[in-house]
């Protein structure tokens, strides 16, 4: 950087002491309330991590006095592993010397500091959720992508049967996703002399990788479940009947995680991400105004309901946290 000019110096210096405070209140996954598996590898060699799972496990048995307790009852420990690596995630922006002249520099630099931490946020969390969906960073082309990427749906099977547009939401357990970073947030910045302006760009280094478990018989599974659904704001399409989500999706989802004894966060929690759409249909039903008929809570669980309205915010409910994103695909067509 090669500048004399003390504004640009001053908010260069303000944009790296805040990058990373300010990318970490807007970035859900590499989060540790969210997510246990969390590696930072940016001291060492390679740009690959290995991660451990383990095989399934079976109860004890009744051994009898002098029998061979291994002999009986041999739970063996026989752990694998996966392997992902980290990709770089970069935004850039520029901030001409008329605008530090005209604009102010403290204008600039909340303008500047929103682009390039939501810019590599949201690359960051796209990524993670595509990678837990459907095992890749890119994000599926349609909703036949989804069902065969690896998730079970606890959503609506008949998404054919409406206006083709789908929302995939996840209730998820945080041993479900591993993450990886190489290099923290970055920001680096060049005077370009003959336009007079200064190129601002933002990048880290970073990755995600699904941790499948031995299913009972054998199977790879994941600590996580899909709720694809309509992605519809419209009453008249926004029902069960023509593909809404409901609570009960929701509900069926923990229980299959519970089932196969998927980890929960320290309150005995899972997490529950989903789209503006879900949330509004979410929302709808636990308010009561409008909602699903059957399976409509409103009168039951009052002072959630109330929360609903008032914040237009899920907090907690049916064993999770719910968490809204726009960085889950939406308005996927079924095939």
């Amino acid at each position: 950087m090669a500048t004399t000019t003390s504004g640009i110096q001053a908010l260069y210096e303000d944009v790296v002491a805040s990058l990373v405070l300010h990318y970490d209140n807007f970035v859900l996954l590499p989060n540790p309330g969210v997510l246990t598996n969390i590696y930072n590898i940016s001291g060492g060699l390679g740009n690959t991590v290995k991660v451990p799972i383990t095989n399934a496990w079976a109860a004890g048995s009744t051994v009898t006095e002098g029998d061979s307790v291994i002999g009986t009852a041999a739970r063996d420990f026989n752990p694998g592993s996966i392997s992902f690596a980290v990709n770089k995630r970069g935004a850039g922006t520029y901030v001409n010397e008329e605008a530090l002249e005209d604009g102010g520099l403290a204008t600039v630099r909340n303008a500047v500091l929103l682009r390039l931490s939501r810019a590599i946020a949201q690359a960051t969390d796209v990524a993670g959720f595509n990678q837990l969906i459907v095992g890749s960073d890119t994000t599926p082309a349609n909703i036949a992508v989804v069902t065969a990427g690896g998730l079970s749906n606890d959503g609506q099977s008949n998404v054919a049967t409406y206006s083709g547009n789908s929302d995939v939401s996840l209730v998820m357990s945080p041993e479900a996703l591993a993450y990886a970073m190489k290099r923290e947030p970055t920001v680096k910045m060049w005077n370009d002399v003959d336009r007079d302006r200064y190129e601002m760009v933002a990048t880290v280094r970073n990755g995600f990788a699904r941790i499948p478990f031995n299913a009972p018989g054998g199977a790879n599974a994941y600590f996580a479940r899909a709720i694809i659904g309509s992605n519809s704001f419209d009453a008249a399409n926004a029902d069960a009947a023509q593909g809404g989500v409901s609570l009960n999706m929701i509900s069926k989802s923990v229980a299959n995680l519970r089932s196969v004894n998927a980890p929960t966060d320290a309150a005995g929690m899972y997490l529950a991400v989903v789209t503006a759409a879900h949330e509004f249909q979410l929302a709808k039903e636990l308010n009561g105004v409008g909602g699903i008929t059957n399976g409509s809570i409103g009168s039951v669980a009052q002072e959630l309901a109330n929360q609903a309205l008032m914040d237009a915010l899920i907090g907690q409910a049916v064993g999770c946290r719910f968490i809204r994103s726009n960085n889950l695909p939406r308005g996927l067509a079924d095939s």
